[in-house]
């Protein structure tokens, strides 16, 4: 067993919510404390290897287990906004440099000035040459008083000037800031693994935590120990957990070193993780499920940042563009069946990768839009598939993205759709746990497209549309047992949404849409089954193309 007993030297704990600015995190998340290793593992000039592969280890020894205070027994500082000096300030290119390279900042900077002021005076001169007073002509002037002016400026642009003033003492702006702090009873946690032997990395560890000063703000001053006494949790990793902790897995200090090689401690950043479900070691545990869906709880998440804000109805839309823009980038070369859904003979029959748009439903002020979209992965998807797949997607966030990792979906009638990769959201609809819990009931969030045409469901003839009702019920039965393996106890159809948000069907365009292909009925259910079922539910013709999404509800 490995055990790590953190001390708040000060009684508090601060940081601030990965999800909320003005709320104060507990319990404190591993994910957390393990870059606080990472930052004591680079405190010297030299990465001690030892201390390194001892990371390595950790990152592999899954999510620990907590000995921590329960909220009942946490204090909470009153939030206030407090406008504090901004020391972020920095000036064009040149942020972050050393002293030493501040001349050759200052060298490129005027020799692009130079270089600038040629060609604004070129274009100048050739639009007054075609007509002197024609909008061109003004605008080159524009452009050439603005070369002008950065020349003389040693190359700097009014706008980093500007920026640089702010440095000045009587200058500088002020920004609001929160101070979130929680005061828990015992000002003692830990981090425990209970079937890791640290027999070959414990030295190195035990030199880790005695560097870690400090775990959040830098006035969470903290002492690390790594104990031997038996210590019992309180909060263990559960699948039906009720909270939700950022945790680490494999590759994660590769995955540091690379953001901070990116970011350099200047730049905004979001701290990579996953997400992992805890629960209260002495409640009672949740029957195990019989089923499990074909799809995985391993999700590559994709959060809504701008651009159009569509709404569920446009579901296969997005799932269409996000298919395309990873085949296109991927070129022309074959693409697995469990990637790209296609054999040699045609449309694969094994589970592949979803692509699923996640709508904001369920709740009272729900309005069924987008909140984003995921690659869901099928269960017994292959290593080197699933690497295969993760390096597709780098690809596209290399040669697509903008500075600031947005990526554009669009296609057909489908407005751009700006998107960034996330690894957690506060966004209820893009977390995973919320559609793969474990439950004997689940409605949908868009229809499912029923594989065999049932009749009219609409019809007013004596029994029609309840026979028809009963083709429904028995198609999507089948759809159950190709995803989970059991059928459901009862299913109820309906034309009209069942949860809140969500859309009534005839908001949908025809599925699949394809010229030549018979339209799919599609409809509404409210699924129960006898034994838990463990999602993501995702049931129907469409189901590659996020039709048939259902939510796990509590049974009424």
């Amino acid at each position: 067993m490995l055990a790590i007993e953190i001390e708040l030297l000060t009684g508090r704990y601060a940081a601030t919510a990965h999800n909320d600015r003005g709320h104060a995190e507990w319990p404190p998340h591993p994910a957390r404390f393990f870059s606080a290793l990472v930052a004591a593992l680079h405190d010297h000039d030299v990465v001690d290897q030892c201390e390194r592969d001892a990371l390595l280890w950790l990152e592999l020894a899954g999510a620990p287990s907590l000995r921590v205070d329960p909220e009942s027994n946490v204090g909470r500082r009153q939030v206030q906004y407090v406008y504090v000096p901004v020391n972020d300030v920095t000036i064009g290119d040149a942020a972050a440099l050393s002293p030493e390279r501040w001349a050759d900042a200052f060298t490129k900077q005027k020799a692009k000035a130079r270089e600038g002021l040629k060609r604004a005076e070129a274009k100048f001169q050739e639009e007054s040459a075609k007509d002197p007073g024609s909008d061109a002509s003004k605008k080159a002037q524009k452009q050439l008083e603005k070369a002008q002016r950065a020349l003389a400026n040693e190359g700097f642009s009014d706008v980093d000037l500007k920026t640089s003033s702010a440095l000045m003492p009587d200058r500088r702006t002020r920004q609001v800031r929160t101070f979130p702090v929680v005061l828990p009873e015992t000002p003692t946690f830990a981090f425990l693994w209970p079937t890791a032997d640290p027999a070959l990395h414990r030295a190195a560890l035990e030199q880790l935590c005695a560097r870690v000063t400090r775990l959040g703000h830098s006035s969470s001053l903290v002492r690390c120990t790594v104990v031997d006494r038996d210590l019992t949790p309180t909060l263990v990793p559960s699948d039906e957990g009720d909270v939700v902790l950022r945790v680490v897995g494999p590759g994660q200090l590769e995955r540091l070193d690379r953001a901070f090689a990116h970011h350099q401690g200047v730049q905004n950043r979001v701290l990579p993780a996953r997400p992992k479900r805890y629960g209260l070691a002495y409640k009672r545990a949740t029957p195990s499920p019989q089923a499990e869906s074909v799809f995985s709880t391993d999700w590559v998440l994709f959060e809504r940042v701008g651009g159009s804000r569509p709404v569920a109805s446009r579901t296969t839309d997005v799932a269409r563009a996000l298919r395309s823009a990873l085949i296109e980038i991927h070129g022309n070369q074959d693409l697995p069946a469990t990637l790209s859904g296609h054999a040699e003979s045609g449309p694969t029959e094994q589970p592949h990768v979803a692509f699923v748009p996640l709508p904001f439903v369920g709740n009272e002020y729900a309005d069924g839009g987008l909140m984003g979209c995921a690659l869901v992965l099928p269960r017994e998807l292959a290593q080197n598939d699933r690497e295969l797949l993760l390096r597709l997607v780098a690809k596209w966030e290399k040669e697509r993205s903008n500075q600031q990792g947005n990526l554009t979906l669009a296609g057909g009638t489908l407005p751009p759709f700006i998107v960034r990769r996330v690894d957690l959201s506060a966004k209820a609809a893009l977390d995973p746990t919320r559609w793969c819990r474990v439950s004997i009931r689940f409605v949908t969030a868009t229809p499912i497209a029923l594989d065999k045409n049932p009749g009219k469901l609409r019809s007013n003839q004596d029994g029609t549309a309840s026979k028809a009702a009963l083709e429904a019920q028995q198609s999507i039965s089948e759809a159950c047992m190709r995803v989970v393996g059991v059928r459901p106890s009862s299913v109820e159809v309906s034309l009209a949404p069942l949860l809140p948000g969500a859309q009534h069907v005839r908001a949908f365009l025809p599925w699949p849409g394809r010229p030549g292909r018979t339209p799919r009925v599609r409809v509404h259910a409210d699924i129960r089954f006898e034994a838990p079922v463990r999602g993501p539910l995702l049931l129907g013709a469409g189901r590659y193309f996020g039709l048939g999404l259902c939510l796990p509800v509590e049974d009424r």
